[in-house]
């Protein structure tokens, strides 16, 4: 009986003890790319998106295999956004696995972005990418720049956020691009071809 005391002493001192130290010890943190950064490298280019689905881990073209810099992927403006999550304006992000819903005007799209958590609506403001038909949007970086209030049939008001294109689409390295994804053209015509 008093080895099975000293025993379970032992065992509470361990667990206070740990408890301490896993209580101060430092959050994880991501360095993510800078606006420079992004500006400089990838606005007007494609780029290749690794295959971390927690944080976009991007490369320009011209990138050796071991480097790369982090973003956000877009999860939207909605209310299930934890608030370390919520974008601010000006902000960078990957939109992946969003979808066309229609054409607004010349260069503006309705686009159903987000995140596994959530599919918000979005309006995509593209300035090199012309998209042919709807489908799946490949994974680019864009821009927030706020929201637009829009009016539905039942009169109600709505915002939905807005993301300007900063990139072109992420290079596709898998053959032919299947059939799910939206055609596009790119002007000026980079130096890469998109195979559908």
């Amino acid at each position: 009986m008093l080895h099975e005391k000293a025993l379970w002493l032992a065992i509470l001192l361990l667990l206070v003890g740990v408890i301490p130290v896993s209580a101060n010890a430092a959050p994880v943190t991501t360095k993510y790319a800078s606006a420079q950064q992004i500006e400089s490298t990838f606005r007007g280019h494609s780029f290749i998106l690794g295959d971390d689905n927690q944080i976009a881990d991007v490369r320009a073209l011209d990138w050796s295999a071991d480097r790369s810099v982090k973003l956000h992927f877009w999860f939207g403006t909605g209310q299930l956004v934890p608030p370390e999550h919520r974008p601010e304006k000006g902000d960078y992000y990957v939109i992946s696995e969003s979808w066309i819903v229609r054409k607004l005007a010349d260069k503006e799209l309705l686009i159903r972005a987000g995140s596994q958590l959530q599919k918000p609506d979005a309006v995509l403001v593209t300035t090199k990418t012309h998209y042919k038909s709807n489908g799946m949007l490949l994974p680019t970086i864009v821009q927030y720049s706020g929201t637009r209030t829009f009016t539905r049939k039942d009169a109600s008001k709505v915002d939905i956020a807005v993301l300007e294109e900063v990139s072109l689409p992420a290079q596709w390295a898998m053959g032919r691009i299947p059939t799910k994804y939206a055609r596009f053209a790119v002007s000026p015509a980079e130096n890469l071809q998109w195979k559908f």
